[in-house]
């Protein structure tokens, strides 16, 4: 299949975000280019207005404002099975020091921090999730997808799609249709640390797990041993069930989904964990918090790990009210000596204005917390520009 080639050149501010290692052109960074409706996918030559020379490559998106999505910083490409090969050998590199831990779950290609653009692969034994989020990936979709099951050694691919190319699915596979091996059941097991889990790879939300806290999840079972524990948005259970096998007392688990409830249900039974020990509660996260606050419950750890609530710039005043709040209520739910642990997976709020908000609702020294650290992603979810650092967890230690 021959792909259409566009040369494409930058206004000052495009050509000095691509040369900065940005992976996104918008659409008025533009100054010369083809057609907007040029075929999705299409090679991008971007060319130095200075030099006339080509200074990175990128695929074509018409129907976006990030019109063209960068795959490659440099002066010569050619867009073959080998470049993909590469890339992939790429992204692979950056996690064999997880595969290595025996860890069996994990994201073998983190989108744009990879160079693949709007393409999320989770991975889950030996079956694969492969999430589209662009169009850009039709042409190339049938190579990468053969040459991902060789090199992840997967027996089983699963194609899914954002919402959005969902609602006007133009690839030739419906959302959860199976590549390679069928499945006897869309549950697989996985496992990280010592603990497993199921992840629904045909109906769960994003891929089926969220794999990110995965360094955090270990932080708690390594330190839960006869503690009580709260996990606010615990949603299949990932931090609780480390919890538990970790040792702990007891574990309180805060989610609205029922549905989540019951796969965390099964995950607690997978590890042969003692049920006994755990409370689930399916509600409005704020209103039981406030429950266990106006029943004087306190917890030796408390996780709160919450949805992303700034999905864009308009919200991030919202966001910062619901996160102060949460942290109020966090910390009044925090036993002396206990620990508070914060997440936020939102963007548009850096660490910076994370630790702000805490302040704000006096989690400070001066009212008796300690910072303990903070953390960001774990290897296989490489940073590679700003906006994609968006998981950041700080816990501190009650005082007083």
């Amino acid at each position: 299949m021959k792909i259409p080639t566009l040369a494409i050149k930058l206004n000052k501010a495009g050509e000095r975000a691509v040369k900065q290692g940005h992976p996104w052109i918008f659409e008025n960074s533009i100054e010369k280019a083809p057609d907007k409706n040029a075929e999705a996918g299409s090679l991008c030559v971007i060319f130095d207005q200075r030099y006339n020379k080509p200074m990175a490559f990128g695929l074509w998106d018409p129907k976006e404002i990030i019109r063209i999505k960068i795959i490659f910083q440099g002066n010569s490409l050619q867009l073959n099975t080998e470049f993909w090969k590469a890339q992939l050998k790429k992204a692979y590199s950056k996690r064999e020091k997880l595969i290595n831990k025996g860890i069996t779950g994990f994201r073998g290609i983190h989108g744009e921090n990879d160079s693949f653009p709007g393409l999320i692969l989770d991975v889950y034994a030996k079956a694969g999730v492969l999430k589209v989020y662009s169009e850009i990936w039709k042409p190339y979709l049938e190579i990468l997808m053969e040459e991902i099951q060789s090199l992840y050694g997967l027996d089983s691919l699963i194609i899914r799609f954002s919402r959005k190319i969902g609602q006007k699915n133009t690839f030739p596979y419906e959302e959860g249709h199976v590549i390679g091996e069928p499945l006897e059941d869309e549950k697989v097991e996985f496992e990280e640390y010592g603990v497993k889990f199921y992840a629904y790879t045909q109906s769960g939300h994003k891929t089926g797990f969220f794999l990110d806290q995965r360094p955090n999840r270990l932080w708690v079972q390594e330190n839960a041993k006869n503690k009580k524990v709260l996990d606010v948005f615990s949603y299949v259970g990932g931090f609780g069930i480390h919890a538990l096998k970790g040792g702990a007392e007891s574990l309180t688990s805060i989610d609205i989904s029922q549905q989540a409830m019951d796969v965390a249900a099964e995950n607690i039974k997978l590890n042969k964990l003692d049920k006994s020990k755990w409370t689930p509660v399916a509600e409005d996260a704020f209103l039981a918090m406030k429950e266990l606050i106006d029943k004087n419950q306190e917890f030796d750890i408390v996780i709160i790990d919450p949805p992303s609530f700034a999905k864009q710039a308009s919200e991030v005043n919202s966001a910062s009210n619901q996160y102060e709040r949460l942290a109020r209520l966090g910390r009044d739910l925090t036993k002396k000596h206990g620990t508070l642990i914060l997440g936020s997976c939102s963007s548009r709020i850096s660490l910076e204005e994370f630790e702000e908000i805490h302040k704000s609702a006096s989690i400070t020294a001066g009212n008796g917390w300690k910072y303990l650290h903070f953390k960001l992603h774990d290897d296989d979810h490489p940073i590679g520009f700003p906006q994609s650092n968006y998981l950041k967890t700080i816990f501190y230690e009650k005082r007083v």
